[in-house]
């Protein structure tokens, strides 16, 4: 591997090419499987300019959840599209395509989303019954209701959901704009909960 990486740098070094530094130092990633990835725009005035995208594995978010959370791989599978879901619902079309777009694998996750039946509204706690009925009077109380009634199917406690939304923070930590825009679709989630 180390010859070939050798070769590789040599070919480009000495090829009559000129290439921005940039431009070689992607090829290079690309070439040994790094997983940002670079792609030629054209802008308005038909300059050729570099997009750095970064590309994010759902099954290692999964996993990530899994482990950090002690909670099956099922269980971390259905809070993601859980929540996730409850992003969408809060995006518009284009910001959510934006989002699946960086994301890859997401709408496949949202598979996930656990159904709920028509009496799981009837919570016998008298904290989710007062939520459940308040909820009939609000959206924005009946999608976070929602959401609680899908954790409580997946046999999670409530009180996770902060948890699992710590986990997503810390996974796109380093891509600021996948963040932004699942914060945005997640609102104050946290802090209504």
């Amino acid at each position: 591997m180390k010859i070939l990486s050798a070769l590789l740098i040599s070919t480009f070094v000495f090829s009559g090419n000129v290439l921005a530094a940039d431009d070689t130092l992607n090829k290079l990633q690309g070439l040994l499987g790094s997983s940002s990835s670079s792609s030629q725009v054209t802008d308005a005035q038909g300059t050729d300019t570099n997009e750095d995208t970064q590309s994010f594995d759902i099954a290692s978010l999964v996993t990530m959840v899994s482990e950090n959370l002690d909670v099956s791989e099922a269980q971390s599978e259905g809070g993601l599209a859980s929540i996730f879901d409850y992003a969408k619902d809060n995006l518009s079309d284009t910001n959510y395509t934006e989002l699946a777009q960086t994301i890859p694998g997401l709408d496949s996750l949202l598979d996930n989303v656990p159904a709920l039946t028509s009496d799981a509204s009837t919570d016998s706690a008298s904290v989710s019954g007062l939520l459940s009925k308040a909820s009939e009077y609000s959206s924005s109380l009946s999608t976070i209701n929602e959401l609680k009634q899908q954790f409580d199917a997946l046999g999670l406690d409530t009180e996770m959901i902060t948890s699992f939304i710590s986990q997503i923070n810390s996974f796109f930590s380093e891509d600021k704009d996948t963040l932004s825009l699942l914060q945005s679709g997640l609102g104050n989630l946290a802090t209504a909960l």
